[in-house]
């Protein structure tokens, strides 16, 4: 089994974003999108939640992106704004759970304030994907 077959919609959502170098705030966007296309089966569909469902959905994500922060294959880094994203700051400790909790690392806010949270994907993400790979080829 391919190291994508085994993620569950939210960890591929997330897996997804990170592999973009994306950021945060469109996990749930994508994991809305992704659950469009598997009821039309049509790609071009966006994300059909609105921001009652999205905000629902942050303590649920939350634990995802921690889970797999655990397992060593994402990493958060924080830019103090889009133009400084050179300027990122790996997120650890206290500081990531405070994150994690805060709608504005995960959607624009009423304010219109959103935090600069880039997801990426480690050594060890690659690794373990090459590994399952590997693993499917030496079965056939």
């Amino acid at each position: 089994m391919h190291a994508w077959n085994e993620l569950t919609l939210e960890q591929f959502a997330v897996m997804v974003t990170a592999a973009e170098e994306a950021y945060l705030n469109n996990v749930i966007d994508e994991y809305g999108a992704r659950l469009e296309w598997a009821k039309a089966r049509d790609t071009t569909i966006p994300s059909k939640l609105d921001d009652a469902a999205k905000r629902q959905l942050i303590p649920h994500f939350a634990s995802v992106v921690l889970d797999l922060i655990e397992r060593g294959w994402i990493e958060l880094t924080e830019a103090p704004t889009l133009d400084r994203r050179h300027d990122a700051e790996p997120i650890r400790g206290a500081k990531l759970h405070e994150t994690l909790r805060d709608p504005a690392s995960w959607m624009e806010t009423p304010d219109g304030r959103r935090r600069m949270v880039t997801l990426t994907h480690t050594e060890a993400w690659e690794r373990h994907a090459r590994r399952a790979s590997n693993a499917v080829e030496a079965e056939d």
